[in-house]
């Protein structure tokens, strides 16, 4: 019964008043989270030189890009887990009683690297280190498949649903009869596209500072494993049932 839901999902109302009926009905609210192990980290690099020959600091970026994308091949990271943008060139300013002073050219580029063994994390964190990447980095931890942990906890946000309903329906010596509507909003207006429905996967996001030394990130204890927290999957559903 609960898979039979699911299309009703797409199902889009004009008005509040065609997502509840005439007849004896109850309306409930069925919410699910699940706890999700990670298995992906996006690690952001950003990677930026300034310069007065623009030359020169294209060519420091092209450097450090480079260095970090082979010190990345080297530890396992396949190629196409590594993204680089192009280049953006801009003018450099400095500002000094609130007179601007032309610095050159700013260089810059980012450079994202997705980790699919966690257990690389410190050994990559190793690598941004000894590349010189002074700008700011962003880790992002991900599931392989999103789309199908979403599907599972919604299924399971249903289940609440029908569940409560019944409960309800029970409490006053009543049946559930049929599913009216299904909505993953509470209301369905005409600015029902500008909404976002209430499912989610979330994780753990990390800004680190900006690194600018070249010492050796500590080695983690022996037989340590990098853990990083769980993610939460939750839905939201809002169930129309009709009664006996």
């Amino acid at each position: 019964m609960i898979k039979r839901l699911l299309p009703l999902l797409l199902i889009s109302f004009s008005s509040w008043g065609s997502v509840i009926p005439a007849s004896p009905h109850i309306y409930v609210e069925g919410y699910a989270e699940k706890k999700v192990k990670p298995e992906i980290i996006v690690i952001s690099s950003y990677i930026e030189h300034h310069d007065a020959d623009a030359s020169l600091a294209k060519s420091e970026v092209d450097k450090k890009s480079k260095t970090l994308i082979t010190a990345a091949r080297e530890i396992g990271i396949l190629r196409e887990d590594i993204k680089t943008t192009p280049l953006q060139i801009s003018p450099h300013y400095e500002y000094k009683d609130r007179e601007r002073i032309d610095k050159g050219t700013s260089v810059s580029r980012n450079i994202d690297i997705t980790l699919r063994d966690i257990s690389l994390y410190h050994q990559l964190n190793q690598v941004l280190v000894d590349s010189g990447i002074s700008g700011k980095l962003n880790a992002e931890v991900k599931v392989v498949n999103p789309r199908e942990v979403k599907k599972e906890v919604l299924f399971e946000a249903l289940k609440d649903a029908r569940e409560k309903a019944e409960q309800l329906a029970n409490l006053n010596g009543k049946k559930i009869k049929d599913v009216h509507s299904v909505s993953e909003f509470k209301t369905r207006d005409e600015s029902s596209y500008d909404l976002i429905p209430t499912q989610g996967i979330y994780g753990q996001s990390s800004n680190y500072a900006s690194v600018q030394t070249r010492n050796r990130v500590p080695p983690p204890p022996p037989g340590a494993i990098f853990e990083i927290g769980e993610m939460i999957a939750s839905a939201t559903v809002y169930v129309v049932f009709t009664i006996e």
